[in-house]
């Protein structure tokens, strides 16, 4: 649900607007439980695992390796996304216009169990719509310490983009590289990639360009129509060399 909102947060907006004017802005494993949507979001992970490979020069030997590594990685964060991360999920969307309702649910589930980490999510959510970003970070915190392994990072990329919307772009790209070199969330992954492409324009727009396009690549249609609709393209309008599909979209 807050595919855009925290990408923007990483350039200093909290958007809060435009998650409570697009609730559908979510990701394909959660709008999309089916096993056609889950094949194709494990495809996009390929493609990018492939080319980074190549672009790193690896050996055939070290390429299989590589990417029957990190597929495992993503297969298992994907059972755990259809069992436990979509529920939860979609709990969120139905209250993302109702953050007050988000903070009271919160707060009983923590009540009931201090180490809810369903709970500190609602709670800092519910902080994040009403755009208490300070109040947000620390329950993102909170969840952060008593999530599953493979939640742990869609928490991060929350909390840098809370550090994106305090101006402070440095911890922000420390923790979204953080979750690009781990590839164990694949949504934070791709989200990240996005986000960190944004608070890097104007301090390294190579890497920027290149994150942007990577990030774009494991976004469903859907998602990458409601990115450019959004007229993220033009953040990047005067650079020497912007995202390719920037280019192909301008």
């Amino acid at each position: 649900f807050p595919l855009l909102a925290a990408a923007a947060a990483a350039t200093g907006d909290v958007a809060v607007g435009q998650v409570e004017n697009k609730p559908r802005a979510v990701s394909t494993t959660v709008d999309n439980a089916t096993d056609s949507a889950f094949s194709s979001d494990l495809k996009a992970a390929e493609d990018l695992l492939k080319g980074l490979s190549h672009e790193r020069k690896m050996t055939p030997k070290q390429s299989g390796e590589y990417m029957a590594r990190e597929m495992e990685k993503a297969r298992k964060f994907y059972d755990f996304a259809k069992t436990t991360l979509i529920p939860h999920s979609m709990s969120l969307v139905k209250k993302m216009k109702d953050p007050d309702g988000m903070l009271a649910e919160g707060k009983t589930m923590v009540e009931n169990d201090p180490a809810s980490w369903q709970g500190y999510d609602f709670l800092a959510s519910g902080n994040l719509l009403k755009q208490n970003v300070d109040a947000a970070r620390e329950n993102y915190e909170k969840a952060l310490a008593n999530a599953p392994d493979f939640q742990k990072d869609w928490y991060r990329y929350m909390l840098a983009a809370c550090y994106g919307a305090k101006k402070d772009p440095a911890k922000a790209i420390e923790l979204y590289e953080g979750i690009i070199a781990r590839n164990e969330n694949w949504i934070a992954v791709k989200n990240a990639y996005v986000a960190a492409s944004l608070t890097l324009l104007g301090k390294d727009d190579g890497k920027a360009a290149a994150y942007f396009d990577r990030g774009f690549s494991l976004y469903t249609p859907g998602e990458e129509g409601m990115l450019l609709k959004g007229g993220v393209g033009d953040k990047f309008r005067g650079l020497e060399k912007g995202p390719e599909v920037c280019g192909k979209t301008n």
